[in-house]
C-alpha cells in the first residue's frame, strides 16, 4: 500500500533488515553520517541492471562526500547473490517487497515521468547489450532515491530512474 510521498525535511522511515551481503541492517544506527538509499526494482529488469552499471561505476563520488549507499531490491536471494558476486558490490544489498521499503518511502506505481524515459533506458539497455532476466516482485513498482542526513532528515528525494548526478549534487 502506497504511503504519502516523503519529500525534503521529513524525517526518514527507520528500517531494521537483513542485506545479502553484509548482514543486518539497521538505519538508526547510521545517525551522523549521510545515507543514500536506492531502491531499484529487481536484478532482472535491465534498465535497472543499466542504472546499477553506472551506480558502481560512479559510486566512489558518492562515497568521496561521505555517505554510504543501501540498495534495495525486490530480487531473491539466489538472483540477488548472482549479481553481487558479479559486479563486486560491497554496499548493503536488501530485499523488500512493494509493502514494506518500497511504501513506507511512498514508491508505488511508476511515475508517468519514468515510464516517459524507458524509450531512451532501452536504448541504454541495447548498448549495454543487457537482456531482461526473471521476473521479480510487482513489475509496476516505481524505483526512486533518498539522501537522508546525519540528522536522520531526507534531504533529496526522487521517484524515478537513478540519477547519479543529481544525488552527487544533493550531497
Amino acid at each position: 500500500m502506497e504511503k504519502k510521498d516523503l519529500i525534503e525535511g521529513d524525517v526518514a522511515p527507520l528500517f531494521k533488515l537483513d542485506s545479502f551481503n553484509v548482514g543486518s541492517i539497521n538505519l538508526a544506527e547510521f545517525k551522523g553520517q549521510k545515507v543514500v538509499l536506492i531502491f531499484s526494482r529487481y536484478f532482472g529488469c535491465p534498465i535497472c541492471l543499466v542504472d546499477l552499471s553506472i551506480l558502481m561505476k560512479r559510486k566512489s563520488e558518492i562515497e568521496d562526500k561521505g555517505a554510504k549507499i543501501l540498495y534495495i531490491t525486490q530480487s531473491g536471494e539466489k538472483i540477488a547473490k548472482k549479481y553481487i558476486e558479479i559486479e563486486k558490490i560491497d554496499f548493503p544489498v536488501i530485499p523488500s517487497s512493494k509493502d514494506e521499503l518500497y511504501a513506507d518511502y511512498g514508491l508505488g506505481l511508476m511515475t508517468p515521468e519514468a515510464v516517459k524515459q524507458i524509450p531512451l533506458k532501452l536504448k541504454q539497455v541495447k548498448e549495454y547489450g543487457f537482456e531482461h532476466g526473471e521476473y521479480e516482485g510487482w513489475e509496476q513498482q516505481g524505483p526512486g532515491q533518498f539522501i537522508i542526513d546525519e540528522d536522520g532528515n531526507i534531504i533529496h528525494a526522487k521517484k524515478g530512474w537513478l540519477d547519479i548526478d543529481s544525488l552527487v549534487t544533493s550531497l
